[in-house]
């Protein structure tokens, strides 16, 4: 079946067949229905072809005519998105340079916040033993 396919698109595209053709299962099917046609249908198949080209074309130009609004808020809805996700990266970007520097005061703050956790350990100790102090001192 897959070695008809093959020689059936060489006979129609000769050497240069669509891309990926054998991935899509829809050119497949359409190959099994060509198979399935008569010769005065399949003669008749490129302009029936080209009659649905063109029919798909004019539906889209009514389309886009139609929905011109539609469209153009789109295009520039999706030209804001894309500005944001630039600025986004931007600040990303900035955001990462600036991380090493911030994890360094971090670091810093850390050893300060022992330093003063100590101090404040041994200010209270002192305090708790005020009186005994005192009274050794007063001796």
């Amino acid at each position: 079946m897959e070695q008809d396919q093959e020689e059936l698109v060489a006979l129609i595209f000769g050497d240069n067949p669509p891309e990926n053709w054998k991935d899509n299962p829809e050119f497949s099917l359409y190959l099994s229905e060509l198979g399935s046609h008569s010769v005065e249908r399949i003669s008749s198949e490129p302009e029936r072809v080209a009659g649905e080209l063109h029919h798909l074309q004019q539906q889209t130009r009514d389309l886009a005519a139609s929905n011109y609004k539609t469209f153009i808020q789109t295009s520039n809805c999706s030209k804001e998105i894309f500005q944001e996700f630039a600025n986004t990266e931007q600040h990303l970007e900035k955001l990462i340079e600036k991380l090493p520097d911030f994890t360094e005061k971090c670091t810093q703050f850390q050893t300060v916040a022992g330093d003063i956790s100590r101090h404040r350990r041994l200010t209270s100790l002192t305090l708790a033993k005020h009186t005994s102090l005192l009274e050794v001192l007063e001796l």
